[in-house]
């Protein structure tokens, strides 16, 4: 067969089916796979049905189905790929939900997002200073810098969850970093 022809009808079938298939069935996996097999399955379905391989077709109704398909696809591994988002999705299909609503992925971007971000995360302006400062710092292999402005911006934010994981972060990349200074890789006897 045609591999042209082949990708015709496995566009066309697929996209029929849009509305019916859950993220799982997007992906090609079973419902109860293994967080580490999401990426591969997704970079699989991204190399068949990617729009840029796709670019050659001169049908625009058969690249709309694709994007169509592909979008989902992306979809589906944006949430599937996170284990928090994953658990909410699949409480979702429990219910008879194929797709996680519009809150519940806002919300969980917005988490996501807020761990990075000193603008979501912080509350007050100077808790923000020092929480872009260590952020700095850690970005620059500085930990003690981290611990130092994550404690300066705890004492604004004593009740930020986003701060108190940074800052055990940094204390445990520093005492890493200590045990490794430490080491003598040479194993010779400094006299």
């Amino acid at each position: 067969m045609d591999p042209m022809i082949k990708t015709r009808v496995e566009i066309e079938t697929l996209h029929e089916l849009l509305e019916e298939l859950d993220y799982y069935k997007i992906l090609l996996l079973e419902r109860d796979v293994p967080q580490a097999d999401v990426d591969p399955a997704f970079r699989t379905v991204s190399r068949k049905l990617h729009p840029d391989r796709l670019a050659r077709i001169d049908d625009e109704d058969l690249k709309s189905k694709a994007n169509d398909i592909f979008r989902l696809a992306n979809e589906a591994y944006r949430n599937l790929k996170d284990p928090d988002i994953r658990a909410r999705y699949d409480m979702g299909l429990a219910e008879g939900n194929l797709r996680l609503s519009a809150d519940g992925r806002s919300k969980a971007d917005k988490e996501a997002a807020a761990k990075n971000n000193p603008e979501l995360a912080a509350t007050t302006p100077q808790g923000e200073k020092y929480f872009k400062m260590a952020l700095k710092c850690w970005g620059d292999g500085d930990f003690r810098g981290s611990v130092m402005q994550m404690r300066f911006a705890m004492q604004f934010e004593p009740g930020n969850a986003v701060f108190v994981e940074w800052l055990s972060k940094a204390e445990e990349a520093l005492e890493s970093a200590a045990a490794k200074k430490d080491q003598n890789p040479y194993k010779l006897r400094i006299v």
